[in-house]
């Protein structure tokens, strides 16, 4: 069924419209054409009949100039100029008329024309048309004015029969030539229906489908890989989507279990006031472990959506260093870890948000001291260099092994998960630290070996550059 909105209708529409413009264009042009070849073909046979005529003048002028009109009409009966001959003085005086011409009722008035190249008009005659050819011509000394004539019925008959062939044929060929318009966008537009009834079986549910290439390397090909792509794209967020819910799904379960266990297990009976309050202390634990989780998952869904523009401002990052290095060091005493911090003595500007910086460094010394043993070291160095900042977190942990290194910055990812669930790590720092990096124009990477540490190298463009950080040398550090 023909949908009239259809492309493949439009297409068909506009070859039809075009089709029937350029054929009616080439029917006029074929036409005119036709009608200009016939009568220069007539103007030039009668512009050769005056050329016998004066031919003929010059010769029986020479010879018996008394007996000239004589011969004259022996000689168009014999078809001289064709048989339709007149011949007038300069004065317009008809000196001579063929039979002809008579019996064809064809008026001709003398002509006025004084140029000696052959004149031609078209008169109306009672028997139809004609087409008349007059010139001056000079025969020994005389100078008479000659007037050939051809009837034009033959010739309209001719051109009159053209036109019906065209008028017939025209319609037949604009039919075909659209019909075959029509099968040639169906042909084209084939790919387009598998295009839409392969996006049809593709759901929420289903999108691993993919749809199928066109063989031609054309537009089509072209729009279909790019939908392919948009699909693996989508399809990525879906599955990254659905496993980030599963993952935070399962990390709020475990301490709201936790919580409801505590609080169900202290409602069953009496309990002593020792007994209730270690159950408060799990309670109370578990609610700071979910609320941090919670607090990192609204940061990466408003991260995700781009709900909130980041503000950047000169900050002075060396500041935020050193408050994350003295924090590491507290923490880091209950495993006896040494913790060493290096930083440039003067202050380090760069565009960025000082909340967010000082929680990059967190995160990043909070996970060496986490996964380093204790009597271990973790370093935290900060230098430049004329147009970059960079900061080395380095830990003599336990390391990650080479296969679970492309994962590290994967959401709820976590090399030992039992381990990191007791230490109360879910498995989001990393993955919030790589995305202040990026949001601060910033580049992140890790090193690790197993067994023997890991190291965490960040860089981020400086506010000023080279002589021009020679602006920022009197700014004062907190202290």
């Amino acid at each position: 069924m023909i949908q009239l909105g259809s492309i493949r209708f439009r297409l068909a529409a506009w070859y039809f419209f075009s089709l029937a413009l350029i054929l009616a264009l080439f029917v006029a042009g074929v036409w005119v054409a036709m009608r200009s070849s016939v009568q220069h073909a007539v103007d030039r046979d009668l512009a050769v009949r005056v050329q016998d005529v004066r031919a003929f003048a010059e010769q029986e002028l020479a010879e018996s100039p008394g007996e000239f009109l004589e011969e004259l009409q022996e000689h168009s009966l014999l078809g001289l100029g064709g048989g339709m001959l007149q011949l007038t003085d300069e004065n317009g005086t008809v000196l001579f008329r063929s039979g002809r011409l008579k019996d064809a009722n064809v008026d001709l008035p003398p002509s006025s024309s004084t140029d000696r190249r052959p004149h031609f008009a078209t008169r109306q005659a009672a028997s139809g048309r004609v087409r008349v050819a007059s010139q001056i011509v000079t025969a020994k000394g005389e100078r008479f004015v000659v007037q050939v004539a051809e009837p034009l019925e033959e010739f309209d008959e001719t051109i009159g029969r053209f036109e019906d062939i065209l008028i017939a044929l025209a319609p037949m060929l604009l039919l075909l030539a659209s019909l075959g318009g029509f099968w040639l966008s169906s042909r084209a537009l084939a790919p387009v229906d598998r295009i839409t009834e392969d996006a049809r079986r593709i759901s929420a549910r289903n999108l691993s489908g993919r749809l199928r290439l066109p063989a031609a390397k054309d537009e089509l090909q072209r729009l279909t890989q790019t939908l392919n792509e948009m699909l693996d794209r989508i399809d990525a967020e879906v599955k990254r989507i659905v496993q980030f819910t599963a993952d935070a799904s399962h990390e709020l379960r475990a301490p709201l279990t936790l919580i409801r266990t505590a609080a169900e297990f202290s409602l069953r009976r009496e309990r002593r006031p020792d007994e209730l309050a270690d159950a408060m202390r799990k309670v109370a634990r578990e609610s700071v472990r979910m609320s941090r989780l919670v607090d990192d998952l609204l940061l990466l869904a408003r991260a995700d959506s781009n709900a909130d523009e980041l503000q950047l401002a000169p900050t002075d990052i060396v500041a935020t260093g050193q408050e994350a290095g003295e924090l590491a060091a507290t923490l880091a005493e209950a495993k006896s870890i040494a913790v060493s911090t290096e930083v440039p003595p003067d202050p380090v500007i760069v565009n960025g948000n000082e909340q967010l910086l000082s929680r990059l460094w967190l995160i990043l010394l909070d996970n060496a001291v986490k996964y380093t043993q204790a009597g271990g070291r973790v370093e935290f160095r900060m230098r430049t260099d004329d147009s970059h900042f960079e900061a080395i977190v380095k830990d003599t942990g336990i390391g990650i092994a080479p296969a679970d290194l492309p994962h590290v910055w994967d959401r709820f990812w976590r090399a030992d998960k039992v381990r990191s669930r007791d230490s109360g790590g879910a498995g989001l720092g990393l993955a919030i630290a790589r995305w202040i990096v990026l949001r601060h124009q910033g580049e992140i990477e890790i090193g690790s070996e197993l067994g023997r540490g890991s190291s965490v190298k960040v860089r981020l463009p400086l506010a000023f550059r080279g002589e021009d950080r020679a602006v920022c040398d009197g700014i004062p550090r907190e202290a």
